[in-house]
């Protein structure tokens, strides 16, 4: 799906910004930081700008957020839904030497019977080591 339809299906309007983190997010491989993002960005774009449209794509579920060593990452969740089905959680693994975090989709962690009174709102699971190319 292009940026301009995951917009108009979301209900936002097709912003040249939007349309270019989307862009930058569709393309990466890997979660990217609001910082890794802006750096990618064919256009200027301030960091606050940046950061507003990241949150509003993740307020509106089209994004995936990481929290990481208080970084946050972020991942188009079209490109990151696990192979078992979609609205799955799934690994994170972050590689202690290049740093780069990587969406395990294919290891799905089952939900957790949480204690009467406790509601989740997101899970994140992540392993630390080093990725095949480090290795």
């Amino acid at each position: 799906m292009d940026s301009a339809t995951i917009l108009e299906k979301n209900g936002l309007s097709k912003t040249r910004n939007r349309m270019n983190i989307l862009n930058v997010l569709k393309h990466s491989s890997y979660p990217l930081s609001g910082k890794e993002i802006k750096g990618s960005l064919s256009e200027k774009c301030d960091k606050s700008t940046v950061h507003r449209t990241l949150n509003s794509l993740f307020e509106r579920q089209i994004l995936q957020r990481i929290i990481i060593d208080h970084e946050v990452k972020y991942a188009l969740r079209t490109n990151h839904i696990s192979k078992i089905g979609q609205n799955k959680d799934h690994l994170h693994f972050k590689c202690t030497l290049c740093n780069k975090l990587f969406c395990l989709t294919e290891i799905v962690v089952k939900d957790f019977n949480l204690p009467d009174g406790f509601v989740k709102e997101e899970n994140q699971f992540l392993v630390f080591g080093k990725c095949n190319e480090c290795r």
